[in-house]
């Protein structure tokens, strides 16, 4: 035929293949077995895959087989919804007292434990329109004596709130004597828990970090130390009771600190304002107490800074000033869920309904119902920042273990100026 080319690659591959069976049938080797052990010897060299398997608790976890590598995906979205109404001597006090919507906080998270003894986290919030580093930190843990070891950007060993995570408080906000809280700083950890898990200590040095985590101040180190007990843990962690002590010792960054409050509401301007205050160094003492039995809980935190002030010439004072705030809580859960007490570290976890909200009916959620009364005097001496008092109550709807809607009504009471009524709203979700 006109233009036929006759191809050779058959011919080739034929002879290919007879002289691979010539060869295998003279050594008397089955060809597949030989392929078999050929993968083996490359698997012993190079090492051997790691499947990781995808599964939802709470969030995105991928795992190995033997739990040796463990990751987390998750986030958080929480936006609040607040109304107030202030009486004429506080608008006159505190300017931009309105009504408004805030996304309170927008975060995602990695984290994870690699070959058992090894952990990280890296968390961003995304608010503002910038990426703000929350967390960042690596750690080791089993270590003999000592425990988990961390390095990085991490949360200050200082206050029950502080230390169990917004994602589950019983209120939108944290009580008043949150102010005192640096959150993250730079720095190393040591924590563990001891005797059977009765009791768990803390302690670490920290460098005063911006949002983006950069330690380039002239500030020397916070010191940080924390304590726990639990004399009482039972009924399957439904009754406990939780007892803690800790201490930072502060070096204010360029010899400036600074402590002011909104009122319980993150759509609220600072009600309470101490401004700038030269001082050498800021002691703060915390004591915490919990407690709960079945679907009822009390709380309470008091904390007390003493701050060794430093004269200058537009502040011509010496000596110490101390300020002090606490908050007391009760809280109770109408569909019998109980809160979750963490003996590892000495805070507390994720609620779980018992039947999660079903629109036909058949599952209504958790629902909690709870009252705080909370305090922050930010008077002594020549410090004049104002002393408030907030009553709130509070009902909490847990849809499912992953979203919530929290409703607050806070009474603000700013001595010798005024109150204010705010009703507020949160609408969450975390994972």
């Amino acid at each position: 035929m006109t233009g036929y080319r006759p191809s050779f690659v058959p011919v080739y591959l034929a002879a290919g293949l007879a002289v691979f069976a010539f060869h295998f049938a003279q050594a008397d080797v089955d060809p597949v077995q030989a392929l078999e052990e050929r993968v083996a010897r490359l698997e012993q060299q190079q090492g051997p895959g790691l499947p990781l398997r995808a599964s939802w608790q709470n969030g995105i976890r991928l795992s190995s087989d033997d739990g040796a590598i463990r990751l987390q995906l998750g986030g958080r979205l929480q936006t609040d919804f607040a109304a107030f109404d202030a009486d004429s001597g506080l608008t006159e006090e505190v300017e931009n007292i309105t009504s408004g919507v805030k996304t309170r906080r927008a975060r995602v998270y990695f984290s994870g434990t690699l070959h058992e003894y090894t952990h990280f986290r890296v968390e961003y919030d995304f608010l503002g329109g910038n990426a703000n580093l929350r967390d960042a930190y690596l750690g080791v843990t089993h270590v003999p004596l000592l425990g988990t070891i961390r390095v990085g950007r991490m949360l200050e060993f200082y206050s029950l709130e502080q230390l169990s995570g917004n994602n589950f408080h019983q209120f939108m906000e944290r009580g008043l004597p949150a102010a005192f809280n640096e959150y993250w700083n730079n720095g190393i950890g040591i924590q563990n828990a001891v005797f059977d898990r009765r009791a768990t200590w803390a302690l670490g040095a920290f460098k005063r970090a911006d949002s983006f985590g950069d330690s380039s101040t002239n500030s020397r180190h916070n010191v940080a130390a924390r304590l726990t007990a639990a004399p009482l843990y039972s009924d399957n962690g439904r009754t406990w009771i939780h007892l803690g002590a800790a201490a930072v010792q502060r070096r204010p960054n360029n010899n400036q600190y600074l402590v002011r409050s909104r009122p319980e509401s993150s759509v609220a301007p600072f009600f309470v304002n101490t401004g700038s205050i030269p001082a050498d160094r800021v002691d703060l003492t915390g004591l915490e107490f919990a407690a709960a039995h079945g679907p009822a809980s009390i709380q309470a935190e008091w904390h007390q800074a003493r701050v060794d002030l430093r004269a200058a010439e537009e502040f011509p004072h010496d000596g110490t000033a101390t300020l002090n705030g606490y908050y007391i809580y009760a809280s109770y859960f109408l569909t019998g869920e109980h809160r979750t007490y963490n003996r590892n570290n000495g805070t507390f976890g994720r609620i779980t309904p018992k039947s999660n909200f079903r629109g036909d009916g058949h599952g209504w959620g958790a629902w909690e119902i709870g009252a705080r009364l909370s305090e922050l005097d930010l008077n002594d001496g020549p410090i004049e920042g104002g002393e408030l008092r907030d009553i709130t109550v509070g009902l909490n709807w847990y849809l499912n273990p992953n979203m919530r809607m929290m409703w607050n009504y806070v009474y603000a009471d700013l001595q010798d100026v005024g109150s204010a009524n705010i009703a507020q709203m949160r609408v969450q979700f975390d994972f």
